[in-house]
């Protein structure tokens, strides 16, 4: 099971933690806020790509898998599409995920985010990708699958990730939209971090849990 201890501070290094950051004034965690000014959190994650997959059966530990989705540890090019199980809450649906690619930002694009020196050194990458209800989908309108992205370094580990509760020009994240129904498609983008010595080359399907899950399972991956 992936664990996670969550410490909540304003200037909190980077390091290989996750950096959080959510507008200030904003009660609702998955509403559209204009407030750019942002609050960070670091989050140490016990995690590991080699270990064993497994499956589950309720929404608490993953989404069951069956014999229409894509494998866990497949590998795919941008481009190509992966047909997941996707739960969160009580919503559970298959939905089809396809990244499309992979863009390279700038470090000032990181400027309206007050970071300061805890974005010294990193670069911005925005992973693009198409999201296709397959079954199940009208249950997951609100709900967010930009947190199951995961960005990639060159040697397959995970980038340093960057969570924004807001808007974002350069990388907006969208949920699955109202309405949302089995053959309906959305885009999202999810952002992340590497240093400037290495860049974000892949990314991976991985929820905290289940047989995709970075810590317990084998993501779907994708490389250019």
């Amino acid at each position: 099971m992936n664990t996670r201890k969550k410490l909540t501070v304003l200037t909190a290094l980077l390091a290989t933690s996750t950096l959080a950051l959510s507008a200030c004034g904003d009660d609702e965690p998955d509403s559209k806020g204009s407030d750019p000014t942002p609050e960070a959190t670091t989050e140490a994650t016990d995690a590991s790509t080699d270990a064993g997959t497994g499956t589950t059966e309720s929404t608490e530990t993953g989404a069951e898998t069956t014999g229409d989705e894509t494998a866990p540890g497949t590998e795919l090019a941008f481009g190509e599409p992966a047909v997941v199980p996707f739960s969160s809450g009580d919503a559970t649906g298959t939905v089809q995920v396809t990244v499309t690619g992979i863009t390279q930002g700038s470090p000032a694009d990181l400027e309206p985010l007050n970071l300061g020196d805890k974005a010294k050194g990193f670069v911005p990458y925005y992973i693009m990708l198409d999201v296709k209800g397959v079954s199940g989908s009208a249950d997951l309108s609100s709900y967010s699958i930009n947190e199951s992205i995961e960005g990639t370094l060159p040697d397959g580990s995970e980038a340093q990730n960057i969570s924004i509760i807001g808007t974002y020009a350069p990388c907006d994240g969208e949920s699955f939209p109202s309405g949302f129904s089995d053959g309906a498609t959305f885009t999202t983008c999810v952002p992340y971090l590497a240093q400037e010595s290495s860049e974000v080359s892949g990314a991976r399907y991985a929820p905290n849990d289940g047989p995709y899950a970075s810590f317990d399972g084998k993501p779907v991956v994708w490389k250019r």
